[in-house]
């Protein structure tokens, strides 16, 4: 019997332990900017855009800061702009951006990114991963954290 009890009492300590994280996920999705101390302090690299798998040498990657302003390069130019918490989720701002030339299909993917970062109208944050989505919950950005 008393095996029953500790056992129950196990389960219950593993669904606070849930509850906890589920809260800590749902926070984190809230809380930019000004404290979005999940999504900053980190370099993002993204390794989807859109359908596209990235290499891990692109040279792409944002910073958002907790002043919500925003960073990056694109493969090619160095960016920046800031990020706005909406009343449904964040919006990024116009990004302003160097002019430098690149080949082609670089400078066509780093279109495709900053585009896709003017289009982020939620986020979706956990285990060292960030996902930016549009309006309609599509998947326009993920990223990793390089630390």
């Amino acid at each position: 019997m008393k095996a029953i009890v500790r056992f129950g009492f196990f389960l219950l300590f593993l669904a606070g332990i849930a509850l906890v994280m589920l809260q800590g996920r749902e926070m984190a999705r809230q809380n930019l900017p000004g404290g979005g101390a999940d999504m900053t302090g980190h370099e993002w690299r993204p390794i989807v855009l859109g359908a596209e798998i990235l290499p891990a040498d692109s040279g792409m990657h944002v910073v958002f800061a907790v002043d919500g302003s925003i960073n990056g390069n694109g493969g090619c130019n160095n960016f920046f702009g800031a990020l706005e918490k909406t009343e449904g989720g964040i919006k990024v701002g116009e990004l302003g951006a160097t002019r430098m030339a690149c080949p082609e299909t670089v400078m066509d993917r780093e279109g495709a990114y900053l585009q896709a970062l003017q289009r982020t109208s939620r986020f979706e944050l956990g285990d060292q991963r960030l996902q930016l989505l549009d309006a309609n919950n599509q998947l326009l950005l993920e990223f990793v954290a390089e630390d």
